[in-house]
């Protein structure tokens, strides 16, 4: 067979099956539509000040900075800064995840208020331990 009639053969069998398909697709039952994803409240860019119910703590701690999935904790001159990788959960709430920086036992999670504000708790291996508020 030359290649010009294995082309051909080819096309007809392609238009045949589409046209099957399409006899059939009439008769199949709509499937309902998905559902719209509702976006997840993400912590805007930028350095936020921060505040905390730790006694002393506001010495050396003075907030976060948000990039599009991690967050860097600013500490005094005397203290390096704290990376982490930040995921949004379903609720809106933030959780940040320390293992980047060697810390595997910390996270965090953030929740945003109503009046533009967030307010944060800190976990030690899952138990909380401290919390937190920030705002720009």
């Amino acid at each position: 067979m030359d290649i010009k009639r294995k082309v051909a053969v080819g096309a007809v069998a392609v238009a045949g099956l589409s046209l099957v398909g399409a006899g059939t697709s009439a008769a199949d039952p709509i499937p309902a539509p998905m559902p719209v994803p509702v976006p997840l409240p993400v912590m805007p860019a930028g350095t936020y000040v921060g505040t905390t119910n730790l006694p002393g703590a506001d010495l050396i701690w003075k907030g976060k900075t948000f990039g599009h999935g991690w967050v860097m904790d600013n500490f005094g001159v005397f203290f390096p800064y704290v990376f982490g990788m930040t995921t949004p959960e379903p609720g809106g709430s933030l959780v940040t995840d320390y293992s980047p920086s060697g810390l595997n036992f910390l996270t965090d999670r953030i929740t945003p208020k109503p009046d533009g504000t967030y307010e944060g708790t800190v976990y030690v291996n899952g138990n909380p331990v401290v919390g937190y508020a920030l705002h720009k």
